[in-house]
């Protein structure tokens, strides 16, 4: 069924309710409050995260906006500067996520210029995984072989070729794969602490990015900044690094993006 704007707004993906499905939805567009930035989308990268949010994981933690527009990375252009940016524009209330043509970002987020040369959807696929995948690379510290559980994911396909990079053996391991010692762990596939603790054996030093661990050193959290923003996009315009898009899909057509499409990133297209 087709949906035609009604009047001025901007079009959007949300969900009416926790746990429901994705829909087109018309929407005013959102006012920058004093210390926030007011963002024309070019691209928003989807991530496992954001169907949480859908799910109700963060109900606890703070008020929720309906209908709820998931959505914490993307790349844009500023409303009024003309500025081109990408990087992390999760903020309370929860739900006025990056699925929408604008949005609105607190000013002190992780974000950084968008480089002319640099493809806004790969901008937009670089942020969360990307700089998780660093950061976790770089916890390792001089462990020269690495265990990826889970190497196809954004997260996964980022570490893998980071850690190369860095010099490191990588043994990525799918589902159902057998494990061996290895220096480091990286585990972003466990889900709970039995699964985590019996892969972690086989590495003296391990991560897992589900918060699984009773150790809190071993459940890792990444922390952003325009300085690792900066870096990722360096290695991308250098051929450093690939940002593995499996899907783009235009936004009035990406009510099915929190389906699996195989491995990695979906960006969505304003």
């Amino acid at each position: 069924m087709s949906v035609t704007r009604s009047g001025v707004g901007m079009w959007a993906i949300a969900a009416a309710d926790f746990g429901a499905e994705l829909e087109l939805v018309e929407l005013p567009e959102p006012t920058a409050a004093p210390g926030q930035l007011k963002v024309r989308l070019f691209a928003a990268s989807v991530n496992p995260f954001d169907r949480k949010v859908v799910n109700g994981m963060l109900r606890g933690s703070g008020e929720h906006r309906f209908p709820l527009v998931p959505g914490t990375d993307g790349a844009g252009e500023v409303v009024g500067s003309g500025e081109r940016i990408f990087g992390t524009f999760f903020h309370h209330p929860v739900g006025l996520g990056t699925y929408a043509e604008y949005v609105t970002v607190p000013a002190g987020n992780a974000l950084a210029p968008l480089p002319e040369d640099l493809d806004p959807a790969v901008a937009a696929a670089l942020p969360t995984a990307g700089m998780t995948a660093l950061q976790l690379v770089e916890s390792l510290g001089s462990a020269q072989s690495v265990l990826i559980i889970g190497p196809n994911g954004g997260v996964g396909s980022f570490a893998v070729q980071i850690a190369r990079a860095a010099g490191k053996r990588v043994i990525p391991v799918g589902r159902g794969d057998s494990l061996v010692e290895a220096d480091a762990l990286i585990d972003l596939v466990s889900n709970d602490r039995s699964s985590f603790e019996a892969n972690a054996r086989y590495a003296p030093l391990a991560f897992n990015t589900n918060y699984v661990s009773s150790d809190s050193a071993q459940n890792f959290g990444m922390k952003g900044s325009r300085e690792t923003l900066v870096r990722l996009a360096s290695m991308v315009q250098a051929g450093d690094l690939d940002v593995p898009i499996a899907r783009r899909v235009p936004l009035r057509e990406a009510t099915d993006v929190f389906a699996g499409h195989g491995p990695g990133k979906t960006v969505i297209i304003m």
